[in-house]
């Protein structure tokens, strides 16, 4: 056997490289193939990461801004018509001892000085804030004189203070500017009945409302507060 046939059927030597060819042009050994692997699922953690927190700040932001304005408009819309009340007729409170906070007034909108509660357009409006189930509704009397309840905000109103006030200052018994309904209670010369409620003719001397309450949805809640004068407030429960 020849020289030349002894080499070609030598498998203890490398083949033959062409001409030109890099040594490490031979692809990606196993350890740089697992180093890559690694890095690509580190970047791509961090990159679904950042989405992730993107999309949360962003769907916090976007509840915010409902609640925000939801809320804003049932404020706005409580705002205007206390301001048309011609009289407040009943006044509940939870921190009196009464399952819920209730204002019923009567609103006088087509100004007749009579108080309408079969028509489309009720004057009569119940405003009621239950805290076991955290709502605040609307009652008043549909066309035909039933009484109609309706959810004022879809979201939980976890907190709703309801301060009364008079402008008379005879009751003022602590000279701070400010006649309570309890003062106004314990003052008989204005129809106050001592008896620790806001009732009877003491509604009558009441021309100032104060809301403050606390509108949650799931994890955002908004503080919304409210002052309104009662110009239009003529007398007590009728």
């Amino acid at each position: 056997m020849s020289a030349a046939q002894e080499s070609g059927h030598d498998s203890g030597h490398e083949p033959a490289q062409a001409p030109g060819q890099d040594p490490g042009d031979g692809g990606f050994t196993l350890v740089e193939l697992l180093v890559a692997i690694g890095l690509l699922g580190v970047v791509s953690t961090l990159l679904l990461g950042l989405a992730l927190s993107t999309a949360e700040v962003t769907d916090e932001i976007q509840s915010t801004a409902d609640v925000t304005q939801e809320s804003r408009l049932a404020v706005e819309r409580l705002s205007r018509e206390l301001r048309q009340t011609a009289a407040v007729d009943k006044v509940e409170l939870t921190s009196l001892g009464d399952e819920t906070t209730s204002l019923t007034v009567w609103t006088d909108f087509d100004g007749d000085g009579l108080r309408d509660t079969g028509i489309s357009d009720p004057e009569v409006l119940t405003y009621r804030w239950d805290p076991t189930g955290g709502r605040l509704t609307l009652t008043a009397n549909d066309a035909d004189g039933a009484a109609i309840t309706r959810p004022v905000l879809a979201e939980v109103v976890s907190r709703f203070d309801l301060r009364l006030l008079s402008s008379a200052f005879e009751p003022d018994a602590d000279g701070d500017g400010r006649t309570t309904w309890q003062e106004l209670d314990a003052y008989p010369a204005l129809g106050g009945n001592g008896n620790g409620r806001p009732d009877g003719a003491e509604l009558a001397h009441l021309d100032l409302v104060e809301v403050s309450m606390t509108v949650r949805d799931g994890d955002v809640s908004r503080d919304f507060t409210l002052r309104v004068d009662l110009r239009n407030q003529e007398g007590g429960a009728g």
